[in-house]
């Protein structure tokens, strides 16, 4: 299966999440503090920042800052040493969780307040406590949040000043308030919250995307990296080599708008690409302005 790419610069905001194979009660009270105390000396040795995180029945969410461009390695170790200390206090063997971890990232910002909102309202959403006494939830950053001085991984202030309310516990009895607004009832809308910052490579605005796209551009791809996610990444890479492409045939993207589908120098071009980079069909088709994906795989191969 192909594997989503892992985007790593220094001060990347991440949505990490992970599942466990044992599908009922991995992170049982003894599992949640020995995970939880393996997160915090994971964050000491990567000098990694916590805006958010909670440990649920049988998965966990961080919003995961990491100053240093280390991300994998530090997860690495993270999800090893608690694996490792999992089986050897249950006597199992084998993997503790149970595929690759996912990993979103993350603008600052609003994007990043909403996460921290989906990652603190998720005992909620789950039934597991009612909104009222959510701070009563132990394993979960946010009634730490409360206290005056929080474990040295976390951080609100970033969150916080998102909503222009003091980094105080002042600040967290506001920023309450704006969670409970923030909380949503209607099931199909919990669906659309879980899609958005569960699910593609990226929570953030198209401007912040294009950011993300050029640094990806610019790093070395990795084997067995796959999917749609990696495609809308290697984009900006498609674009470079149309546009070299373009300029040694003399032509422009006005010429791509003005000229016929199926001109000669497109197919040289639409050849070039298919030859050289994974661009997709249906990418050139757009790009080069020929019509539907299926024709320019006919041209190419010489079928009109």
């Amino acid at each position: 299966m192909a594997r989503k790419p892992r985007l790593e610069f220094a001060g990347a905001i991440y949505h990490v999440i992970s599942r466990g194979n044992y599908r009922k009660n991995l992170f049982d009270q003894g599992a949640a503090v020995s995970f939880e105390k393996a997160l915090f000396e994971a964050c000491g040795k990567c000098q990694w920042r916590i805006h958010a995180y909670v440990i649920m029945g049988n998965h966990y969410h961080l919003a995961l800052e990491t100053p240093e461009p280390n991300l994998v390695d530090g997860m690495r170790w993270l999800q090893g040493t608690f694996g490792n200390r999992f089986n050897a206090f249950r006597k199992e063997r084998g993997h503790v969780f149970q595929s690759r971890y996912q990993s979103l990232v993350v603008e600052e910002g609003r994007p990043l307040l909403g996460l921290v909102n989906y990652i603190h309202l998720n005992p909620v959403r789950a039934g597991m406590v009612e909104l009222e006494s959510l701070h009563e939830y132990p394993w979960s950053s946010y009634p730490k949040f409360f206290k005056g001085r929080t474990p040295a991984p976390l951080h609100r202030q970033r969150f916080l000043a998102s909503l222009e309310f003091p980094d105080s516990t002042k600040g967290m009895r506001q920023y309450a308030r704006h969670l409970e607004l923030a909380e949503e009832s209607d099931p199909s809308a919990r669906d659309a919250l879980a899609s958005r910052y569960c699910h593609g490579w990226a929570i953030a605005s198209q401007e912040y995307r294009k950011v993300l796209k050029t640094l990806y551009s610019e790093k070395d791809e990795v084997d067995g990296w796959g999917g749609p996610e990696l495609d809308e990444l290697r984009e900006v890479k498609w674009a470079r080599a149309l546009e070299a492409a373009m300029r040694k045939a003399g032509k422009t993207t006005e010429s791509a708008v003005g000229d016929r589908k199926a001109a000669p120098w497109k197919v040289c071009i639409a050849r070039e690409l298919r030859a050289t980079t994974t661009a997709s069909n249906a990418w050139i088709a757009e790009n080069l302005n020929m019509g539907h994906p299926t024709r320019v795989c006919n041209l190419i191969r010489g079928n009109m």
